[in-house]
């Protein structure tokens, strides 16, 4: 339909309903009914006489126009701090406020609890070194209460150390570690306390050197069989002990429980060498005297006036008969009279030949310790022994003059009179060769050994005196074991009686400085031995480089050279007075050499190989009077980290030894 008043050009024109918004729609509807807004279309065409579209005979065409976009109109923003914000941040602070102090409590009430632990700690750890120095003395009286302070010192400490607080400030950071670790080691030694501790004081006794003395020549094996599980299990408690110690040293912490912590380790460390030196004495002592069957050893008594690797040549052989605590001399013979043999009675190595001389490592007892690895020369040595007396030994054992003026008071030596000490050693090594024809030195050194099997079998003189010299006489090396058997020699390894060559032991680089004498003479009397071994660097690889220097003076008078007997200075010597050595360095296990140097001049290397392990050697010559040293860098193997093991060549004196690292 139309309006009158439009005309006839609106008659075709269409009605829209406009777009509308979702407030329109739920009210109106979708449709253009009743309600809708509508808007005409435009006429679009060519422009005519009165206008657009105006006329002509162009088509004409409609234009919907576009609405415009519909927006949300804008609703009021409620306020941020609203009254339940505002409840639950004042809740928040103050829970935040309480839970610190709460938690600052606690820590304070632990850090006094550390505090009184750290106090019983440093107590503890110095009842452990008293208790450590009383056992090695042989003091038993005092062990009982040394024993009960250290049990209740560990026991404050680790009630100190307990509660709910330790548990929940052991959580937090930065001084959680600390209250973990002050806690365990707590634990520890309070177990340890009131573990094996207690034993101690009994273990003591038996061990003690007066009970361990010979009476009569017998030496009383049942106490010592009886406590050697106790003290088998005590070894093994200080060692767990140290162990729990040394996880705990490892864990970062405050530096004054570290201390406390570093304390306790080293009295650990001293405690626990003895329980395992008396350990393995409990274990070895019995068979090894004859407790499971008769046993013979081997003692070979060095020269050191005439150096090998392992002292001197093996002067003077000794059979020992044990059985059932009972020890006797069974057997004497000069080194000279074993041998010499066409063939080595056993097979050596290429290696062994190289260095040590051809075939006469082999053939002659005498050269026997000149290898460094004492298992070896013993296998030797027995060897020879069977092949020239039938007789199997059970054991070989080495010994020398300083070993045995250690052990004895005086003794009368005949021609030289009655000595003792270092006159003793002096004229065993020395003078015994300025008077004295070959068969007056074998008779005088057959009575020597005689006097003193005698003097030790009968349990004369202070027999922790005797220890000591043992112990001395070990740690230079001039006291080494070797047992046939293996759970024996299991034993023994790695301890200073095993004179094994090994070039690192656990963590631990070993070096070895050896002497030998390259002349028939006993002028090595005469020459001091020192070593000094710096560490320079850590390399980036791990590996360590050392700077080891061997320094030899001869003390060779000029003026007397012409009083030696031919004995000393060597048969047919055409320059008496003058000696010849040669210095043999090992490097440690996968380690070698980089340089070297004589006297400050560089010299050439040639390496070679013994064992596995890289050697170098060098000849020196030593006039009266002169001084020579031989320097060598070495690099270590990686990752050895441990303490420097240097061995030497033990002599007429101790070789001074200088080790900085």
């Amino acid at each position: 339909m139309t309006h009158p008043g439009w005309g006839e050009k609106w008659a075709s024109v269409p009605v829209i309903p406009l777009a509308k918004g979702p407030s329109e729609s739920t009210r109106t509807g979708t449709g253009a009914g009743r309600g809708a807004k509508v808007l005409p279309l435009r006429r679009v065409g060519p422009p005519g006489p009165d206008g657009p579209g105006a006329g002509g005979s162009a088509a004409i065409t409609w234009e919907r126009p576009t609405p415009p976009p519909w927006r949300k109109p804008p609703q009021p923003r409620p306020p941020f701090w609203t009254r339940r914000r505002r409840r639950n941040l004042r809740i928040a602070a103050l829970g935040a406020v309480g839970l610190l102090v709460v938690l600052g409590l606690l820590v304070a009430w632990v850090a006094l609890d550390a505090v009184r632990a750290r106090s019983s700690l440093e107590q503890a750890a110095r009842g452990v070194a008293t208790l450590q120095a009383d056992a090695v003395a042989g003091r038993t009286e005092q062990l009982d209460s040394t024993v009960a302070d250290v049990q209740e010192h560990a026991a404050n400490a680790r009630d100190a150390t307990g509660g709910l607080h330790w548990s929940l400030v052991g959580r937090l950071p930065g001084v959680g570690p600390t209250v973990e670790a002050v806690a365990a080691m707590a634990a520890t030694v309070d177990e340890l306390a009131q573990g094996p501790l207690p034993q101690l004081a009994d273990v003591v006794e038996v061990v003690d050197p007066a009970t361990l003395s010979p009476t009569g020549g017998r030496v009383d094996l049942a106490p010592l069989e009886k406590v050697a599980p106790d003290v088998k299990l005590a070894d093994q408690a200080v060692g767990y002990a140290l162990q729990g110690v040394q996880r705990t040293g490892g864990s970062p912490m405050l530096p004054q429980v570290s201390e406390a912590v570093a304390d306790l380790e080293e009295q650990l460390v001293g405690l626990r060498a003895s329980t395992a030196t008396a350990a393995r004495a409990a274990q070895l002592i019995p068979p090894m005297l004859g407790t499971d069957g008769p046993r013979d050893y081997l003692v070979l008594v060095q020269n050191n006036a005439e150096p090998r690797s392992l002292g001197g040549i093996a002067g003077t052989v000794l059979v020992l008969h044990a059985e059932d605590g009972e020890i006797e001399l069974t057997g004497q013979l000069p080194g000279s009279q074993v041998g010499p043999f066409d063939k080595p009675v056993v097979p050596l190595t290429t290696e062994e030949r190289q260095i040590f001389g051809g075939k006469d490592l082999g053939r002659w007892m005498q050269n026997v310790t000149s290898t460094p690895d004492f298992p070896r020369a013993a296998r030797i040595a027995r060897e020879m022994w069977r092949r020239e007396t039938g007789q199997a030994v059970d054991g070989v054992l080495t010994a020398d003059p300083v070993v045995l003026a250690g052990l004895l008071g005086e003794v009368d030596t005949g021609p030289g009179g009655t000595l003792e000490g270092d006159d003793l050693v002096a004229y065993l090594l020395n003078g015994v060769y300025k008077t004295q024809t070959p068969e007056a030195q074998d008779a005088i050194f057959e009575e020597t050994a005689r006097q003193a099997f005698a003097t030790l079998s009968a349990g004369a003189g202070d027999p922790a005196a005797r220890v000591d010299a043992l112990v001395a006489a070990a740690r230079e090396g001039r006291l080494l074991v070797w047992s046939r058997e293996p759970a024996e020699a299991g034993l023994l390894e790695g301890t200073v009686l095993d004179g094994a060559l090994r070039g690192v032991n656990a963590d631990r680089p070993v070096v070895g400085v050896f002497t030998q004498g390259i002349q028939m003479a006993k002028i090595a009397y005469y020459v001091d031995t020192a070593v000094d071994l710096q560490e320079r660097e850590t390399r980036p690889d791990g590996s360590r480089e050392l700077a080891v220097t061997v320094t030899y003076t001869s003390r060779v008078d000029a003026g007397e050279v012409p009083e030696l007997s031919p004995y000393i200075v060597g048969p047919e010597e055409s320059r008496p007075g003058e000696i010849r050595l040669r210095a043999l360095v090992y490097a440690p296990a996968g380690g070698g050499f980089a340089s070297g140097s004589e006297n400050s001049e560089q010299i050439g290397l040639s390496p070679q190989k013994h064992d596995e392990l890289w050697l170098s050697f060098r000849d020196i010559t030593l006039r009266p009077g002169a001084t020579s040293s031989v320097t060598y860098v070495i690099i270590t193997g990686k990752h050895q980290d441990g303490d420097v093991i240097l061995r030497t060549t033990p002599g007429p004196r101790p070789v001074k030894v200088s080790i900085e690292e």
